[in-house]
């Protein structure tokens, strides 16, 4: 390797932080909601023309914009990804400029987390401490669950063609469960802090929402109306929950006699955003434990399950991995 391209390299790891923060603050802005437009016609924004005008430099370089007879615009595919309600940009400008980006440098305690954590692993509090706070809860959810709506589509697609009902595990808001009754039309139970389901939006009532918690199988609901589960979903749950709870978890599941458990997550080597993920939660979730789809894969196996899919769902961060009763 070149010196040049050595220092190239880790300038675009030291300074990418600002590409980061111009784009999660134009997300947080609606930014992108005003374009097709000229800098000094974006008045809501920002007063300052020249303030605006770098600010939209830096996301052009970043490939976000682009501007043509000083017009900035979005090519389709960004606009389609960024522009109106529940779009992307909810999930970046909500849950993770305002929750989690704090909670993994400076924002909150002004120290940095990662830091503290390396030192006192042990300082951790978790998603229940967390979420122990209604209102802390409910901004979570919200921007997760709009942030989650494409995903999820993708994971109803993938899972095997169920013909009982499924059970959710930490499913939120239910953007998933939602999408294996439009995709699957059966029922879907989802479980998760009282805080958390108290406050999902209506939806059909093929879906139930169930205060319970999914480390505790003892407040699952066993059964619904006399009809078993035959799956169960398990969406970045293992990335915020301790590790040593996984195993214990995907036991209780193997005992209910599912005949397929899916998960989905951040798994490392399965891309640079899928670490990065994993490191933002293992800093506040104690007892975190990084998993690869590999290991997943071996837990399902260990079990009696055979691995039947194991792809990317959010190209680079998360993954796929489905085991079906051998």
């Amino acid at each position: 390797m070149e010196l040049a391209t050595a220092a190239r390299t880790i300038n675009a790891t030291g300074y990418g932080y600002i590409s980061s923060w111009a784009l999660l603050t134009a997300c947080e802005r609606r930014l992108f909601d005003h374009l097709p437009a000229r800098a000094d016609e974006l008045q809501e924004i920002s007063s300052d023309v020249d303030l605006i005008e770098t600010l939209l430099h830096v996301l052009a370089e970043a490939g976000l914009v682009v501007r043509a007879d000083g017009i900035w615009q979005q090519p389709p595919e960004m606009a389609r990804l960024l522009v109106g309600e529940n779009a992307y940009a909810d999930y970046l400008g909500g849950q993770v400029l305002q929750q989690m980006t704090p909670r993994l440098t400076l924002g909150l305690t002004g120290e940095n987390m990662l830091a503290r954590v390396l030192a006192e692993p042990d300082s951790r509090t978790g998603y229940e401490g967390w979420f122990a706070d209604a209102e802390e809860a409910n901004a979570y959810q919200t921007s997760q669950f709009a942030g989650s709506l494409g995903p999820a589509k993708a994971i109803a697609h993938a899972l095997p063609d169920p013909g009982g009902r499924v059970l959710d595990l930490g499913g939120g808001w239910g953007a998933i469960a939602r999408s294996i009754l439009e995709c699957h039309e059966i029922d879907v139970d989802v479980v998760d802090f009282e805080s958390v389901v108290t406050s999902a939006p209506p939806v059909d009532d093929r879906v139930h929402f169930l205060p319970g918690n999914a480390l505790d199988p003892s407040t699952w609901p066993t059964d619904t109306n006399g009809v078993a589960y035959e799956g169960a979903v398990l969406s970045y749950l293992f990335s915020s929950i301790p590790g040593d709870s996984h195993e214990p978890l995907l036991d209780a599941l193997a005992e209910r006699d599912m005949n397929w458990i899916a998960v989905h997550d951040f798994m490392v080597g399965s891309g640079r955003h899928a670490a990065a993920w994993s490191l933002q939660h293992a800093v506040f979730v104690p007892g975190h434990r990084s998993r690869s789809a590999d290991e997943i894969s071996d837990l399902l196996r260990s079990r009696g399950y055979e691995v039947v899919t194991n792809r990317s769902i959010v190209d680079e961060m998360t993954t796929l991995v489905v085991g079906v009763r051998e």
